[in-house]
């Protein structure tokens, strides 16, 4: 078989989400607790760092280099009514991106057993077009715990009638949010999760 050189195209969606997902490693970490307000859509990493047993590996790595091992990965599109469309590809204004936090960090604050002080993100404010492939290069690079193995952190109050859906294993996990406590039990308890949770993080850690 003949030998082949790879084909590389630094323009393509692939590349240019990549290199946007890469660009997002390289911001400055902030606490959420007290985050400032600011505009535009985009793209952001949550980082732990407390003292949850299961998340131990993540959390150490992250104290010891803040930023390191990101524990969710999400985005925030330009808010619009619907059937209008943004302004222009570069709009950043809005406060889309602010107002998912701010969501993010009371979720956080309900759960029973974390902190929102032992939470830091990063955030990069993106033109809208970029946003859905930015965050699933992320999701994909980094393959946060809450975004994989823990699914639900990220969820909504689903409206009366519809609490016959199981609870998401975020909120089997972590308890707090009063409309999560009116679905139906997940298949598995916390402790199996929370194991579950432990032993994949340190698979991840091994495989670095």
């Amino acid at each position: 078989m003949s030998w082949q050189p790879t084909i590389f195209n630094p323009l393509s969606f692939e590349s240019l989400s990549n290199s946007i997902a890469r660009e997002l490693s390289q911001v400055p970490t902030c606490p959420l607790e007290g985050l400032p307000r600011f505009e535009g859509p985009g793209i952001y990493a949550l980082y732990y760092t407390g003292d949850f047993p299961a998340y131990a590996p993540m959390a150490l790595a992250n104290r010891e280099k803040p930023g390191s091992w990101p524990i969710y990965v999400g985005k925030a599109e330009a808010s619009t009514r619907k059937g209008e469309m943004v302004s222009a590809p570069d709009d950043y204004s809005g406060d889309a991106l602010f107002k998912r936090l701010g969501n993010h960090a009371k979720s956080i604050s309900l759960a029973e057993n974390l902190r929102l002080s032992d939470f830091h993100i990063r955030a990069l404010v993106l033109a809208y077009v970029w946003v859905p492939m930015a965050e699933a290069s992320a999701i994909s690079m980094y393959r946060p715990l809450w975004n994989t193995l823990i699914d639900g952190f990220g969820n909504h109050d689903p409206g009366s009638g519809r609490y016959n859906q199981m609870r998401s294993r975020w909120d089997t996990l972590h308890r707090g949010r009063a409309w999560a406590n009116k679905l139906q039990p997940n298949a598995f308890t916390a402790e199996q999760i929370g194991s579950e949770a432990l032993s994949w993080l340190r698979g991840q850690e091994l495989a670095e």
